[in-house]
């Protein structure tokens, strides 16, 4: 579905129709170049993301509704939806409110809302995902009546944009003072100081108005003045890492030459399971979802261990198991069969078929940590039983000769 012309009246009238079907799912919007999702779950509004600085917009949400928010990234599941997993999580262990967990969301889309209703042209498509089912929280999303007074709050926003002159402004842009005009004869030492400390071009509009609590407009129409006498330009910056981002950043630096643990499963929901459990060991878990693209490259990262599922997009999971198993680069790698498919006679086939043990789906964290650390341990130990044999072997031979 294509729209033009946007504004919030047509994002509203998409949006009405979803509660109105209670439907369950996301609601991609796109504009060529940016993506916006809007996930819903028995037509109410769990979360509005994406766009330009989604990671940046969660910060300051969270700074407009309870500064002292701490979570746990590591517990995350998955990338998708992780601003609304850390609500989920901060509530359970009693860090947040539900109310301030619910402004969080109501600040975030205000600030969504609003940039969809700038943009000229969005394509909007529907993609049902049941599975977001067991992600809602109780009570943990925006009813139709407080989706409808967050959109109003957006299009008053929005007319004053427009009826101040400063469309062509957008509050995703950091302002910064040019270094290479001569502001001196212009503007005093004082106030160009004072300019270029608030203006420095690290921070976007949104960040300077919520971090100094300021009014949007008036601030972006005081820097509309600047612009316009040439003194400020506004330029993009990049969005900040997402707090799974940062965790891998900081496993990157501090562990670079990680254990690899292959994953093969036809979706990455398994791997991204296996990566919240195993990366903060300080494994690295190498997901193979597509077997004729990516089979090639795990022999280049040399797993270490192997969980793969029997169900395999036009794949025999059994005939792959024994394949891996014949060749030389896995006849030792410990392979998991890792299946909902559990029964005497599967478990059979994947012993004969070369499994070095078979694991129910789902498994429990410590469950997967225990097999992990089983194999590997044993397969560390093995290793160091060969060195010392062939070290035997060479002093004889030296002895002998």
């Amino acid at each position: 579905m294509l729209v033009t012309n946007t504004g919030c009246n047509k994002i509203w009238n998409a949006l009405a129709v979803l509660s109105q079907k209670q439907a369950t799912g996301k609601l991609i919007l796109d504009n060529g170049e940016q993506k916006w999702q809007i996930y819903f779950c028995q037509g109410l509004m769990l979360y509005a993301t994406g766009g330009l600085h989604q990671t940046r917009r969660w910060y300051r949400a969270i700074s407009q509704n309870c500064r002292q928010l701490k979570f746990n990234a590591s517990l995350l599941s998955n990338d998708e939806l992780w601003e609304y997993q850390l609500l989920k999580q901060s509530i359970t262990e009693g860090e947040i409110s539900l109310e301030q967990a619910k402004g969080i969301i109501r600040t975030s889309s205000y600030e969504v809302f609003f940039s969809l209703a700038t943009q000229s042209v969005l394509n909007l498509y529907w993609h049902s995902y049941e599975k977001l089912t067991s992600e809602f929280f109780a009570n943990l999303a925006l009813s139709t009546a407080e989706l409808k007074q967050v959109l109003a709050a957006t299009q008053k926003l929005w007319e004053r944009w427009q009826k101040m002159g400063i469309s062509n402004i957008s509050p995703e842009q950091a302002p910064i003072v040019k270094k290479s005009v001569n502001c001196q004869s212009r503007v005093s030492t004082e106030s160009l100081q004072a300019l270029t400390n608030k203006f420095n071009g690290q921070n976007t509009l949104w960040d300077i108005t919520a971090k100094k609590k300021q009014c949007l407009v008036l601030t972006t129409r005081t820097l509309h003045h600047f612009v316009k006498q040439g003194l400020i330009e506004v330029r993009t910056v990049p969005d900040l890492p997402s707090p799974l981002e940062q965790l891998r950043l900081v496993y990157s630096a501090t562990n670079r030459e990680r254990p690899v643990i292959a994953c093969i499963d036809s979706t990455l929901t398994t791997g991204n399971f296996l990566e919240q459990i195993l990366m903060p060991k300080g494994y690295k878990i190498e997901k193979i979802t597509d077997l004729m693209q990516e089979i090639g490259l795990m022999a280049k990262k040399i797993p270490e261990l192997i969980f793969m599922d029997l169900t395999i997009t036009d794949v025999d999971g059994y005939a792959l198991c024994h394949f891996l198993r014949k060749s030389a680069a896995y006849k030792e790698t410990p392979i998991i069969i890792y299946s909902g498919k559990d029964s005497w006679i599967n478990r059979a086939k994947a012993k004969l078929a070369g499994a070095t043990d078979f694991l129910r789906k789902p498994a429990t964290s410590n469950k997967i940590l225990q097999v992990v650390e089983k194999y590997l341990q044993r397969q560390a130990k093995t290793a160091q039983s060969k060195s010392k044999s062939n070290l035997i072997i060479s002093k004889s031979l030296v002895l002998a000769r």
